[in-house]
């Protein structure tokens, strides 16, 4: 069984046909994702971690967590659109052809 990534990749498997511009704006928005779930995974192990260790746990490290934070909640809920959209076109498609609609 494929994993998400398989299926993320396939979105758009024909970079070739992007234009210049196009190709800026999908990198740059893949990097923002891409950061917004390593900054989730360092926030959770943060928290994890050093939250446990409370005296520890300094008011800089506490900004950095927040601001990790807000890079999570400004990319990932988009990320989910995209992954619902993409699951409703593919139900949307093998229906499409069930029917012999092509």
């Amino acid at each position: 069984m494929r994993d998400i990534y398989h299926q993320l990749v396939k979105v758009n498997p024909d970079f070739e046909n992007y234009s210049a511009d196009s190709l800026v704006e999908c990198r740059n928005a893949c990097g923002d994702a891409v950061f917004a779930i390593t900054s989730t995974l360092t926030l959770i192990g943060n928290l994890t971690l050093n939250i446990s260790m409370s005296e520890e746990y300094s008011n800089e490290d506490a900004r950095r967590d927040l601001e990790l934070l807000g890079y999570t909640l400004r990319h990932l809920p988009r990320m989910a659109q995209a992954l619902e959209q993409n699951s409703a076109t593919a139900d949307y498609v093998l229906k499409q052809r069930k029917d012999g609609v092509q």
